[in-house]
């Protein structure tokens, strides 16, 4: 992964034109990565989301890459979007989208440029497909403003509103302007995703077992700190 450590070093130092012309030439060099015509996963979780959401996995064609390459392509938009050439970012991240679509950071990246753009009408459909396939709790508590800027900006349900930003807020500083106990309960009673998707948690438990049938302690340890953390996250706000 040399190119995908040398391009974000560039991306921190904001060198946007120095990151498109590395990724440029990149693709100059190794023109098989120009055909999207397969779909590359950053792990099996993502792997079990896409056959159980969006088709069979045995059926699609799918690479072990040298760089991951939706990596590659999401850095580009983000450099055209450094570089204010909105139009250009959303190209490329859709790139990366249609070979990782359960990809959560993807999607949010999407949001990122949708609010840029101020398209927050097409927030709604990308917040729902991020509760679906997130497996990060800083995606997931991002996940609520999001739902609450489309909200906002298309001026509808402003009760779920409120209760999105305070229960946003509360999650990122620990502070509450209303009692979040209220946005706990609005949720539940209004079938609003609380912590991960219960899903996740199955694909993690079969995960774990067949990696522990395998005698392969690594690849446990991983998966298990993921189930973990968002088992943490879930039992948390589900009881605030």
């Amino acid at each position: 992964m040399e190119l995908l450590d040398e391009i974000i070093d560039l991306l921190n130092d904001a060198k946007f034109q120095e990151v498109i012309a590395k990724i440029d030439d990149f693709l100059d060099k190794n023109p098989e990565y120009k055909t999207i015509d397969y779909y590359h996963f950053a792990n099996p979780l993502e792997e079990l989301l896409f056959d159980h959401y969006l088709g069979d996995i045995n059926s699609v064609k799918t690479l072990s890459l040298d760089e991951p390459l939706e990596e590659i392509y999401t850095i580009y938009s983000i450099a055209y979007m450094g570089m204010g050439k909105l139009e250009e970012a959303e190209k490329y991240l859709k790139i990366a989208n249609q070979i990782n679509p359960v990809s959560a950071q993807i999607l949010m990246r999407l949001c990122e440029l949708y609010q840029e753009k101020h398209e927050e009408e097409k927030l709604k459909d990308l917040s729902c497909d991020i509760f679906r396939y997130a497996y990060d709790v800083d995606i997931l508590t991002s996940n609520y403003f999001k739902l609450a800027d489309y909200l906002f900006h298309t001026n509808k349900n402003m009760d779920l509103y409120d209760h999105l930003l305070n229960f946003y807020l509360f999650l990122r500083s620990g502070e509450e302007q209303k009692p979040v106990g209220d946005d706990v309960k609005y949720f539940k009673e209004n079938n609003i995703q609380l912590g991960a998707n219960r899903e996740i948690f199955m694909m993690l438990m079969y995960l774990i077992e067949v990696h522990e049938q395998k005698n392969m302690p690594g690849a446990v340890e991983y998966f298990k700190n993921i189930f973990n953390e968002l088992a943490g996250f879930t039992k948390y706000v589900n009881h605030l």
